[in-house]
Order: structure tokens, then sequence, then C-alpha cells
């Protein structure tokens, strides 16, 4: 049983077959393009976007969902109530479409969930308590 694992296996690595693997360095880096980096990178069509790049690349792409991340934090710990980062969240959501990247949305949809939950958790339990 072994022997024809390793058989099966060994034939799939000699078969040689190409995989293409993505541009990992963005444009920016290339050290080699002259005047051209503002024409490859698009910086003259969209400057938020040539603006973040940078950031966007340091943060993998999760630079948006950490400045709305951080200001729904400061709104719950300057406040201590859960329904306001909700409305924070739910200002940004409308925004999100054109601004921050398509993750931004499933993890807002979650957070919101989860939030809505202990909410809820905290009204039927906590409240209904007497102590």
């Amino acid at each position: 049983m072994i022997s024809v694992a390793l058989f099966i296996i060994l034939e799939a690595i000699s078969l040689g077959q190409t995989i293409t693997i993505n541009q990992t360095e963005p444009c920016f880096f290339n050290q080699t393009a002259g005047i051209q980096i503002w024409k490859n990178c698009g910086v003259g069509e969209d400057y938020l976007k040539a603006f973040l790049m940078g950031w966007e690349w340091v943060t993998g792409g999760f630079f948006s969902l950490i400045i709305v991340s951080i200001i729904i934090l400061m709104s719950y710990i300057k406040y201590h109530k859960v329904v306001y980062p909700i409305i924070v969240g739910v200002i940004f959501l409308p925004v999100s479409f054109f601004i921050f990247p398509d993750v931004f949305l499933s993890f807002a949809l979650l957070m919101t969930g989860i939030a809505f939950g202990i909410l809820i958790w905290y009204a039927f339990i906590k409240q209904t308590k007497e102590y």
C-alpha cells in the first residue's frame, strides 16, 4: 500500500507541470522602472490608492480595517456602550464599498453580529438577575 502511494507521488513530481505564481513584489519596489513607476503603479489615476499603497503593503491589505477598528475601539473605551461602536461601524459601512477592501465588509458584519449577541446576552441574562 505504501509503495503504491510512493509511486503515485513520484509520478506526480516527475510530470514537470509549470505553476504560475503571481507577482508578490509591489510595483513601487521596481528600482529599474525610473519615471515609469508613476504610470505603472497608477499614481496619476487614483491618488488615494497611491497614498495608501505603502501602508496597505505593510499591513497586508488591512490598513483601512485597522484604522476603523481603532476608531470603533476608541468609541467603546470612551463611552462604554456597545451601541456606539455599532453606530460607528454602520456609518463606515457605506463608505467601505468605495474606499475600504472587501475584507472590511465581512469583518464588520461579523463584529456587528458578535456585538448584538453580547447586547442580547447582557439584556436577558445580566439585567434580569436579581442580586
